[in-house]
């Protein structure tokens, strides 16, 4: 009788776990820019970003381009608000064309967060 409570609480808890992994690191809708910097070529980004919720972690992030933009889709840690694999800067590849840059925000839609300005090749961010 023992045994059979002992494995129902072991199976109980992987069930658990497993629940818990698979319902975490999904997409990130909250993610703000908090500095950022061009390669001397232009080329590469580097993104520092946080969270705006004080919940959960970024872990990496999927890039795909539309004409002169990027869009960027950020992913959240597993498990909950754990910082194992967290990560806060990035290095994203920049096309020549690219113009704009975009975060996922939600039900398949991207916000703008950084723009180059014409004629200077220089990004700035848009509020």
């Amino acid at each position: 009788m023992k045994k059979k409570i002992g494995v129902i609480a072991v199976l109980s808890l992987i069930i658990v776990f497993g629940l818990l992994l698979i319902s975490t690191g999904g997409k990130v809708t909250s993610v703000m820019i908090t500095d950022y910097s061009v390669a001397e070529g232009g080329d590469v980004i580097k993104l520092k970003v946080g969270l705006a919720s004080s919940m959960g972690y970024i872990r990496t992030l999927k890039t795909t381009e539309d004409g002169n933009k990027k869009l960027i889709t950020f992913y959240s840690t597993y498990g909950l608000n754990s910082v194992i694999g967290a990560k806060n800067e990035f290095q994203v590849k920049l096309d020549p064309f690219c113009e704009e840059i975009y975060f996922y925000s939600g039900n398949d839609e991207y916000k703008l967060k950084l723009q180059k300005i014409s004629g200077t090749n220089e990004w700035e961010r848009v509020k």
